[in-house]
């Protein structure tokens, strides 16, 4: 699930063309967190989670589905 979900945010972002800094900037995170929650390496919190579906206009159950 981790995975999926940093995968998920991944995807969002370079759709937006934003690097990782922009979205740390944004949400007050670490570059280094969001590369980790990127690569499925950080646990995250619900309040995080839902921090990034905000950012990106999308609903938690969007971000945490595996797209085929």
């Amino acid at each position: 699930m981790l995975r999926t979900f940093g995968l998920n945010i991944k995807i969002e972002r370079l759709k937006l063309g934003y690097p990782q800094e922009k979205i740390a900037e944004a949400l007050n995170f670490s570059s280094v967190y969001v590369s980790n929650v990127e690569k499925g390496k950080h646990r995250i919190s619900l309040v995080n989670a839902y921090r990034f579906a905000l950012f990106f206009g999308k609903s938690l159950d969007y971000l945490l589905k595996a797209k085929e």
